[in-house]
């Protein structure tokens, strides 16, 4: 199912797949490198599945691949761990003041009470909806880890919506979250870098206008909701539907150590 998932997902989001196959490489060296430092992910599986008529296909699927991360410093451990699971029972949903595994249980169980109704309401359809999340870690060393989670929901309509989420922690203080202004100590003078590579992600050349392929309304690139330390930089993703139609998709735009300069604090990080 999870690779049926993935095909979904890369289909959907054309040449972002190669990008994100690239950090996750860049992220897979490091990470074998830093077990040698006492800290190392591995993924968790959770997933149930509900039938109202399994030979009609009328299923719902709801999949969660997650890492828990193991190492020397249980102190560390055990905050960016609940820093990780804070973010995935948001990103489903979920009821944050329940115990982890409890929360994934009732997320799933208000997702399928959903599609029950739906195929109550249209018993004729032979509905099936999912939602599924699969992680991977593009990036870790001794100080971040960044998290990376590629969803997929269908939930009826012409299409699915894939999703990317990232968030990037700061192991040196107490796996803190690192905000934008964290990572880009000029927010409105990263914007003209950041615009040029969107508009060439999208096929664009530098003079184009943006408005061939954001809404109208937008006339300078705002920054997205999606930003996290990679090796060679700081990515920044904008999901379907955040910045342009749908039909756009979604873009992940690299911006390197070298492109942002004194914008970024490379040595911080690396």
């Amino acid at each position: 199912m999870l690779c049926v998932f993935m095909q979904k997902v890369f289909s959907c989001v054309g040449m972002i797949a190669i990008v994100l196959m690239l950090w996750t490489s860049c992220g897979t060296k490091d990470q074998a490198s830093q077990k040698k430092n006492g800290l190392s992910a591995e993924s968790s599986l959770f997933s149930k599945r509900d039938c109202v008529d399994e030979a009609k296909g009328a299923c719902a699927g709801f999949i969660v691949s997650y890492p828990i991360f193991s190492g020397h410093d249980s102190v560390l451990v055990k905050a960016l761990n609940q820093s990780v699971q804070e973010f995935i029972v948001s990103a489903v949903g979920g009821n944050g003041q329940l115990p982890f595994a409890v929360a994934l249980d009732s997320a799933s169980q208000q997702f399928f009470e959903m599609f029950r109704a739906d195929v109550k309401e249209r018993p004729e359809m032979a509905l099936e909806y999912t939602t599924e999340l699969k992680d991977t870690i593009p990036f870790l060393n001794s100080r971040v880890a960044t998290v990376q989670m590629d969803g997929y929901s269908y939930t009826g309509g012409a299409h699915g919506n894939p999703f990317t989420m990232l968030v990037s922690y700061d192991l040196t203080k107490e796996a803190k979250p690192l905000e934008i202004t964290d990572l880009i100590s000029d927010t409105t003078a990263v914007k003209p870098a950041l615009e040029k590579a969107y508009k060439l992600s999208k096929g664009l050349q530098e003079t184009d206008p943006l408005s061939e392929v954001v809404y109208a309304e937008i006339k300078q690139i705002p920054l997205p909701a999606q930003i996290a330390i990679v090796a060679n930089g700081v990515v920044f993703f904008y999901n379907a539907y955040e910045i342009a139609p749908y039909a756009v998709g979604s873009s992940a735009v690299l911006l390197t150590w070298e492109q942002l300069g004194p914008l970024a604090d490379k040595n911080k990080w690396l």
